[in-house]
């Protein structure tokens, strides 16, 4: 499973974040079977707004709202949701 689905799948069970923000700190310390690299740039990288052409393969589904801070777009969890037959 990917971890935009894993951090979705997390948000959506109330595991991780407040409602639909979530922080950069907090992505880490709950992914840390993942390497750092990779999750400490997840969030910024998946923006809508800059649409991160640095970075064509991610998909765009945060919102960034102050430094290590984002919203996740409610689409992304809906479509989660739909994907997890729920």
């Amino acid at each position: 499973m990917a971890l935009r689905e894993r951090l979705l799948d997390a948000i959506l069970d109330g595991e991780i974040g407040q409602g639909l923000v979530i922080t950069r700190q907090e992505l880490i310390r709950y992914f840390r079977d993942v390497n750092e690299a990779t999750t400490g740039v997840l969030l910024s990288n998946s923006e809508l707004t800059t649409g991160a052409p640095h970075s064509p393969t991610y998909t765009h589904f945060t919102q960034r709202l102050s430094e290590g801070r984002y919203r996740i777009h409610p689409t992304a969890l809906a479509e989660r949701l739909i994907e997890r037959g729920e």
